[in-house]
């Protein structure tokens, strides 16, 4: 599961910044259209749909701009990448 975490956040997070958030809606995976779309439109909401744990912390961090977040975070990869995305 890390892996796919980092993958998605490596693959997905800078473009999100700047994504619209229709483009969320062809993913297929419903975890990591949520996340999509918490990012793309800035709306936490969508992160408290997502199951795996992790992801649901970094959405929520990255969608709330609150650090404390990624202290949730088990994979201390994940966690060292939620706090550097914090700004």
């Amino acid at each position: 599961m890390m892996k796919i975490i980092l993958l998605l956040v490596g693959t997905l997070s800078a473009p999100l910044l700047f994504a619209d958030s229709s483009s969320c809606y062809s993913i297929n995976d419903v975890d990591k259209k949520n996340y999509c779309l918490g990012i793309s439109k800035n709306d936490a909401s969508y992160c408290y749909s997502i199951r795996e744990e992790d992801l649901k912390n970094l959405c929520l961090g990255q969608a709330k701009h609150d650090k404390s977040y990624c202290y949730s975070i088990r994979s201390s990869d994940t966690k060292n990448l939620c706090l550097g995305l914090m700004k």
